[in-house]
């Protein structure tokens, strides 16, 4: 049922991607979004994507379950407009609408599937929304389960955007196979990578480094060994390149097994916290940044903004409103 909206209002987004699905819950005053509710589900809705090109039944009903949970969330926060966007996954799989024909006649929600393009500016968005007006050439990093996103912009007009077929399950599942990882996959992997990045924006002067998405709430984690999530002690905080490269060694020394006793990992994020790590490396290393900056908001955030407020960047269709 559609509502008319009147701020302050309880507004919502879910963020379908490869490995999780992200559901944040705010009131929105008409120009400003107060987070609620900022959760996320390990669902590997992609699991086995690269090698079938089709999501299984099995991960298809953990997405769906997810859902269901977010959705009751959302009528016990009596959330008023509620927008789902699905990322690489779902532009990838080839049964992707057999998935949001599922999810709309169980729940009566429709996703629409958004372009690499769309991501990356919602990611952007998010990002200078919350850091103001950014004066410094500014790239932001999204690693996701299945793609990267990477962002050039300043003072909040994007100069280069690009989506790269890059991403933590991804890059697990094609090459990292060995328990704990060859050091001969590893390379494989490490050539690969560096080799997309060349598609990516080539900054001309210094940048400052934005990393937004799990596998950089993740790694921040654990450089600090937290016990548990903490957006107060994750969401602006400083990542050396060099705390990076150390971490990667950890893991490259871990079985999957070991990693899930490391402080501050979640055991769901385990075995590809590597490749994700490693994308983000290669990106600070090909560029020549010794420090990047994490973010905890991302597309959910910028599909908000960009929906409710008055920064309408992108081509879109109306969202769905309950």
């Amino acid at each position: 049922m559609k509502t008319e909206l009147i701020p302050p209002s309880k507004v919502a987004s879910i963020d379908i991607g490869t490995h999780t699905i992200l559901l944040l819950i705010a009131e929105w005053d008409g120009d400003n979004l107060k987070p609620l509710v900022d959760v996320e589900t390990i669902v590997r809705l992609g699991e086995g994507l690269h090698t079938h090109r089709s999501l299984s039944e099995e991960a298809m009903d953990r997405g769906l379950q997810a859902l269901v949970r977010y959705m009751e969330r959302c009528q016990i926060a009596d959330v008023r407009t509620l927008f789902a966007v699905g990322t690489n996954v779902l532009r990838e799989a080839r049964n992707a609408a057999e998935f949001v024909r599922r999810v709309h006649e169980r729940l009566g929600l429709s996703i629409e599937v958004i372009s690499g393009e769309e991501e990356a500016l919602y990611s952007f968005l998010a990002v200078t929304k919350d850091l103001g007006d950014l004066t410094k050439p500014t790239l932001v990093i999204d690693v996701g389960g299945g793609s990267t996103e990477l962002i050039l912009g300043r003072g909040g007009q994007i100069e280069q955007s690009v989506s790269l077929p890059l991403g933590a399950v991804r890059c697990t599942e094609q090459f990292l196979h060995s328990d704990p990882v060859q050091d001969g996959e590893w390379r494989t992997m490490e050539r690969t990578i560096r080799e997309k990045l060349t598609k990516g924006p080539r900054p001309v002067e210094p940048v400052s480094m934005v990393l937004v998405g799990g596998t950089a709430t993740t790694l921040a984690s654990v450089e600090q060994g937290l016990e548990e999530f903490s957006f107060e002690k994750i969401h602006s905080f400083i990542l050396t390149r060099e705390a990076l490269k150390n971490q990667l060694s950890l893991y490259r020394s871990r079985t999957i097994a070991e990693r899930k006793t490391i402080h501050g990992l979640p055991p769901a994020r385990a075995d590809v916290i590597l490749a994700g790590g490693t994308i983000l490396y290669m990106a600070m290393e090909e560029l020549d940044c010794p420090f990047a900056m994490v973010s905890c908001h991302g597309v959910r955030y910028g599909v908000l903004y960009e929906r409710l407020g008055k920064d309408k960047s992108l081509v879109r269709k109306p969202g769905f409103l309950i």
